[in-house]
This record gives C-alpha cells, structure tokens and sequence, in this order.
C-alpha cells in the first residue's frame, strides 16, 4: 500500500472514532421559523415552530431543537428533535420556504 493510501486510511479511521467517542456539538441559533413533517412511532406528525439549538453528532447525524407552535398531534410551547432533512425554513412574511 502506498504512504498516501495509508495516510488518508488513519485519518477515515480516525475521523469515524472521534465522531463516535466525542460528545454532540450543541450551537443556538436565532430562533428560525420552521415547518417540519416527521414520524414519532407509528404517527405522522406536521408542526410548525421555532429552531432555538442545532445538534450535531458526527457528520452524518444532525438536528434541530424545535419549539412547537402549531401541530396536528404535538402540544405547543414542547421542544422536539428534528432531523435537518426533514426541516423547512420558513419565510416570516409570505409563508414556507424550502
């Protein structure tokens, strides 16, 4: 195996350990309307609300922290996970946006 084969293998193996053993990186954010459309169990959930944290755990692992204003089976004011692909950023004067 050549020197920079080898190199570019520690540092795969690397990267997949620290983003497994190190702790999620948690960062505010400045309270983004949001839309979002999930699964909790067997139920498929609609809200509407406010990102207030990112949670980042490795990379391909990440979520937002959203407050629920408005859902067709959540309580509003709770805080829910999101995954980031299922999240829509919304426009505060004309609606959703993607």
């Amino acid at each position: 195996m050549e020197t920079p084969a080898l190199v570019q293998l520690a540092c795969d193996s690397a990267a997949r350990v620290l983003a497994t053993s190190m702790p999620p990186r948690l960062m505010p954010l400045p309270r983004i309307p949001v839309s979002a459309e999930k699964w909790i169990e067997e139920r498929h959930v609609r809200l509407h609300g406010e990102a207030i944290y990112a949670i980042h755990a490795g990379h391909d692992a990440a979520w937002w922290a959203v407050v629920v204003q408005e859902s067709n089976a959540l309580e509003a004011g709770s805080v829910h996970l999101v995954e980031l692909s299922e999240i829509r950023c919304e426009a505060p004067s004309s609606g959703r946006r993607g």
